[in-house]
């Protein structure tokens, strides 16, 4: 993982420090640039080497300072020196190595740099004329040493940010995401209502999937073709058009009227309610329909479920997302927690099945299916729905392989109507509670998607066409305050097998009003609960929850802070009083997410449950969150460690004699109270007993 921002900044400015006064090019330079790459977590040697030797054009040879080959060359001078003879040294370097052959080691950026000034060329700039002025890198920075930390964004590369765009042909990518995300919001600033909004365009979502998918089995260009030909250019009538194509999707084929036009027959009945509510027409101008052209042009056949956290986080303030507590995540870390869980141990025990030699084995592949089927899953803070599409594909992935065996030693020609009695893994199986109407709605359409996804891996296994179309289930997600909604009236609690999920992360100081309410509701008179983070009131409800059927089992994701400092004793002594037992962690990791803007903080997966496990699972990570190392406990703490149940309670006074401390500091001012050098030469002046 690259530093965050943050760091790089505060080590910017450290070495500005270091760097401020020397000069001389000969005693320092190769020191100047081991530093500076530095600053920026790069080990200079692992990636770029002093002095590499290259032809130049007059035949002679020359030495390049600093070369990455293929991204950078550093051309460094004394302090005072000419940078525009610096520059043209540069580019002389980078024509020689094309010249010599070397044209794939040469650099896209070119830093000429004289100790106390900087210029950073980009050689290969963004062009592309419909990207927003501001978000455009200029091909030239040049700035003073000090003003390093205000450019340090230009040398993301150095960190390994990457600072290209995602072009069209990279299928459902995030630019796609903010395409729809803009549409979303230009409907609601022409006065469209907010709740419609959303689910107008979860629909035109679902239409874009199902023509790269083949749900739209008929005209793979079923849609495009739709707004191509069949609305006119200014968008004037687009919304009308869409409600009327929104009424086919839900009307079975034998209800249709007999004229209905064969650009719209061609439609299959799709149901699940998606289509099912009546929207106000929508009104589009010629913008908004060309917006939704280039979103049709996109290839959505290889979405993934983080596109949908993306989607929906693209279209939140900052301050909203802190809030709510939106972090949308990687596939890799929502697996994290799905294989402690119960993916481990169901593949394991398939392992077993499939090991199997005696006659028993087909019942026992039914039966395992069985249990597959019988699983009940619920994600009381589901956001859109990425842990729940990622449980549901696994889960429809052991069944297909299940199936599969049973097939084998059954060896009967398939069709769609036997492979249909055969798929018993079904949407239904899938619970959650989401507070906003958009994720909500995006959790819907995005795990049916999913369905469809593990339907066309059913279909190659067996060789059989196989569409859940009209979808006739679908998951349960309630939206609503999840810590004032009673969880058994989603799902009840003796019929939930798993709970799971990515809960708010939000600290105590970022509670907002509704949020401390919650709180109160929740932790009601229990001694220092005040200090405690939001995150932990889904723990509370679900010890209450799984009271009435012991064998569910829990895991969230939480910021670290619940087992370390002063929570644990509050938290885990209330907990473990009601017979909580951590049965699997994952020590503190970042937690990464693939939406822009995205959200870095440090967590910890924790498993709990009233019952004890077979096995008692600790799983530690590197600082970069890689090479997991498991080990067995014969107990894990509140503080993650193989160990007793000792919680460490606050203290007004230490137990000897010491120094008092204050409260301390804290860097919870959202950087309004850092300030430049020249801010506070500024202010020295006009008040000098500040100066201290």
């Amino acid at each position: 993982m690259p530093l965050a921002w943050s760091e790089i900044r505060a080590r910017a400015i450290a070495f500005i420090q270091e760097w401020r006064d020397v000069t001389s090019e000969a005693a320092e330079k190769q020191s100047y640039w081991n530093e500076f790459f530095a600053v920026f977590g790069k080990k200079r040697r692992a990636v770029a080497a002093f002095e590499e030797p290259v032809r130049k054009l007059s035949g002679s040879w020359g030495r390049i300072d600093l070369f990455w080959p293929g991204t950078l060359l550093v051309e460094h001078k004394s302090a005072g020196e000419n940078l525009g003879k610096a520059h043209s040294q540069g580019l002389e370097y980078i024509r020689g190595l094309v010249d010599s052959g070397r044209e794939s080691e040469a650099p896209r950026y070119l830093i000429v740099s004289d100790f106390q000034r900087i210029a950073l060329h980009d050689l290969e700039p963004e062009e592309d004329p419909d990207l927003p002025l501001f978000k455009r890198l200029p091909p030239t920075i040049e700035f003073p040493l000090a003003d390093l930390p205000k450019h340090v964004h230009a040398f993301g590369f150095l960190a390994g940010y990457r600072t290209f765009r995602l072009k069209e042909e990279d299928p459902a990518n995030i630019e796609a995401a903010e395409l729809l995300a803009e549409l979303h919001d230009v409907l609601e600033a022409g006065g469209y209502p907010a709740s419609e909004a959303d689910r107008f365009l979860v629909r035109v979502l679902f239409c874009l999937f199902a023509e790269d998918t083949g749900i739209f089995e008929a005209n793979p260009r079923a849609f495009t073709e739709f707004l191509q030909h069949h609305t006119v250019e200014d968008g004037s009538d687009l919304g009308l058009q869409l409600e009327q194509l929104f009424r086919i999707l839900d009307t079975p084929p034998n209800k249709r009227g007999a004229s209905l036009p064969e650009h719209l027959a061609e439609f299959p009945y799709v149901n699940g309610r998606l289509f099912a509510a009546r929207l106000s027409f929508a009104n589009f101008n010629r913008d908004m329909r060309n917006q939704l052209l280039a979103c049709a042009s996109f290839n959505w056949s290889r979405i993934s479920p983080a596109i949908f956290g993306s989607l929906f986080q693209s279209i939140m303030a900052p301050r909203d997302r802190r809030q709510i507590g939106a972090h949308y995540t990687t596939e890799r870390d929502i697996l994290k927690l799905l294989r402690s869980l119960f993916l481990e141990d169901l593949h394991a025990e398939f392992a077993q099945i499939k090991a199997d030699r005696s006659g028993r084995r087909d019942n026992r592949l039914a039966a395992f299916q069985r249990k597959l089927a019988g699983i009940k899953i619920l994600d009381p803070a589901c956001g859109c729905g990425n842990f729940l599409i990622l449980a549901y594909r696994e889960l429809r992935r052991l069944e297909t392989q299940t199936l599969s065996l049973l097939r084998v030693t059954d060896q009967a020609e398939m069709d769609f109507e036997s492979v249909a009695r055969l798929a018993q893994v079904d949407v239904d199986q899938l619970h959650g509670i989401e507070i906003g109407e958009w994720p909500a709605r995006i959790a819907e359409v995005a795990i049916w998607l999913m369905d469809h996804l593990c339907n066309q891996e059913l279909s190659a296994a067996f060789g059989v066409l196989y569409r859940r179309l009209p979808l006739t289930r679908s998951a349960n997600i309630a939206v609503g305050n999840a810590l004032r909604l009673d969880w058994s009236e989603v799902l009840p609690a003796v019929q939930c097998t798993y709970v799971l999920g990515n809960p708010p992360f939000v600290g105590k100081k970022e509670q907002d009003a509704r949020q401390k309410a919650d709180m109160a509701a929740i932790w009601g008179s229990v001694k220092g609960a005040g200090i405690l983070d939001y995150v932990t009131a889904w723990y509370r409800k679900a010890t209450d929850y799984t009271a009435a059927h012991p064998s569910t089992r829990c895991a969230f994701v939480s910021t670290n802070s619940i087992s370390q400092g002063e929570q644990v004793a509050v938290l885990w002594g209330w907990l473990l009083s009601q017979g909580i037992r951590i049965q699997f962690a994952h020590r503190t990791f970042p937690w990464t997410s693939e939406a822009r803007g995205k959200a870095r903080v440090h967590v910890v997966i924790i498993g709990f449950a009233r019952t004890d496990p077979a096995r008692l699972l600790i799983t530690e990570y590197d600082r970069r969150g890689e090479h997991p190392k498991e080990t067995s406990a014969a107990n894990i703490s509140p503080y993650l460690i193989d160990g007793r149940n000792i919680l460490l309670e606050n203290r007004r006074r230490h137990f000897q004699e010491a120094t008092e401390l204050n409260y301390g500091s804290f860097a919870l001012d959202d950087g309004h109270f850092t300030i430049s050098d020249e801010e506070a030469s500024k202010l020295k002046a006009e008040a000098p007993r500040i100066s201290r």
